[in-house]
């Protein structure tokens, strides 16, 4: 089960769009929560938070020693935490969209929960690939 809070004050999303994002998370989750590998695998519930840049630094200062905004903060226990400001800078950076970048933030948040890790470039090329494949198979439309 995926449950979205979009707590962030600086934009706001139509109940289409994050029902759009809630229904491929859920799929998500359950591919990840089938293999088996990792914290997800015992975690019935994920949280997804949508913030501002400056709860996102906050909180990111506050538990990862880093006051710097981020994309997305991941917490064993389910929680993520997505920078809903950073994934529109993002998005006009790659000529993508908003919505797309969030969807690759939730996904990459739940593979850091499945086990994947992206700090050496062999790991973080996996990681990648696995977040792109996922991608494509339940968000496609928000290219």
């Amino acid at each position: 089960m995926v449950e979205i809070y979009p707590k962030c004050l600086s934009r706001s999303f139509s109940g289409k769009v994050l029902n759009r994002l809630e229904t491929g998370w859920v799929e998500v989750f359950k591919i990840l929560h089938q293999i088996g590998e990792g914290v997800i695998s015992e975690i019935e519930l994920i949280e997804i938070t949508f913030l501002d840049d400056n709860e996102m630094a906050r909180l990111h200062g506050e538990f990862l020693g880093d006051a710097t905004t981020t994309d997305v903060i991941t917490f064993d226990h389910g929680e993520l935490l997505i920078g809903v400001e950073t994934a529109e800078r993002q998005s006009l950076e790659f000529e993508t969209n908003i919505y797309r970048e969030i969807a690759l933030y939730g996904i990459h948040g739940m593979l850091h929960l499945a086990g994947f890790d992206d700090i050496s470039s062999k790991d973080a090329e996996l990681m990648e690939n696995r977040q792109n494949d996922l991608f494509r198979q339940l968000f496609a439309d928000l290219v």
